[in-house]
């Protein structure tokens, strides 16, 4: 049950633009995630929308839901600097000043504390395995759920461990094991809009 070691270093400058320059090309459907979560915020968000990403990277998303969403406001947390550097040089002006940027590492056990406000959307994209383990995934979305407005949707979408997408059966989880820790949090109502490749998308949200 030990964790499972990464082979990279996001937090080096060099190890994050290689991720940023291959994570796309690797998996160009992720542009079919990024389109889906729009679709959701468009349908249900308001004036003055606030969205949280975590684990943001080098902010794909931030850029696609920054541009298609004129009224959002964004912020993405991420333990690595060196990421944040790469979202930000996406963004045009306009763009920048909607957009907020923390650092914090999952690993802490008080990782949510730097995060000072509740939010209506909650995305975890890809980024839910840098826990480094599955183990730890229940205790983690019962924080998340904390960060929530009232009628708040939560999205995860992460690799399945599953003969056709990813074998670490230690990092990775089938759909049962996400739905698990997701109902462990105390989730309900969880559906599966989405499934591409090994990617597949939980969402959630409060009543």
């Amino acid at each position: 049950m030990n964790d499972v070691g990464s082979p990279i270093d996001l937090r080096n400058y060099k190890d994050a633009v290689e991720w940023q320059d291959t994570a796309n090309v690797k998996r160009p459907w992720r542009k079919d995630f990024f389109e889906y979560y729009a679709s959701l915020i468009k349908r249900h968000a308001f004036d003055s929308c606030h969205i949280l990403e975590l684990g943001a990277g080098p902010g794909f998303l931030a850029q696609h839901l920054l541009s298609e969403l004129s009224d959002i406001k964004y912020t993405a947390f991420d333990f690595s600097e060196a990421m944040h550097q790469l979202a930000q040089q996406k963004l045009i002006s306009s763009e920048r000043a909607r957009a907020n940027y923390l650092i914090g590492n999952f690993k802490e056990a008080d990782w949510q504390s730097a995060i000072k406000q509740k939010y209506d959307f909650i995305i975890i994209h890809q980024a839910l395995h840098e826990l480094r383990h599955k183990k730890y995934a229940a205790d983690f979305h019962k924080k998340v759920k904390n960060l929530l407005k009232p009628k708040g949707y939560y999205l995860v979408c992460d690799h399945l461990c599953a003969p056709h997408a990813m074998q670490n059966d230690q990092l990775y989880m089938n759909k049962q094991e996400h739905i698990g820790a997701l109902k462990e949090a105390s989730f309900e109502n969880i559906k599966m809009p989405l499934e591409i490749e090994g990617l597949c998308l939980f969402e959630m949200s409060l009543n």
